[in-house]
């Protein structure tokens, strides 16, 4: 008997110049390979699935750890500060104060 692996192809999400591979975990803006580590290419992956929405630190944390927020909301804000250093775009990732994060591409 022969067992195989049913993969689909999962799709590219293009916002703007920014795109994101969830398959190879890989981030291109303007065509540039971007190298993300895995919690911040969770992030970003994110709030690209969700344009325009502005999520809250509750909510990317329960979403990327997995697990209640417990006083970390630093852990986030951290998080959001080396993407937008490494993307060298920080409007990219837009502060709603006292709300959280969205994507604007």
């Amino acid at each position: 008997m022969k067992v195989g692996i049913n993969i689909e192809r999962v799709p590219m999400i293009q916002q703007g110049d920014l795109q994101i591979d969830p398959q190879c975990y890989v981030v291109r803006l303007s065509g540039k390979e971007i190298f993300l580590y895995p919690k911040e290419f969770d992030v970003l992956l994110l709030l690209a699935k969700h344009p325009g929405w502005v999520l809250s630190t509750e909510q990317i944390y329960q979403a990327v750890w997995k697990e209640d927020m417990l006083n970390c909301e630093h852990v986030v804000y951290n998080i959001i500060c080396q993407i937008r250093k490494k993307l060298n775009c920080p409007e990219i990732i837009q502060t709603v104060v006292n709300r959280g994060y969205k994507l604007v591409t």
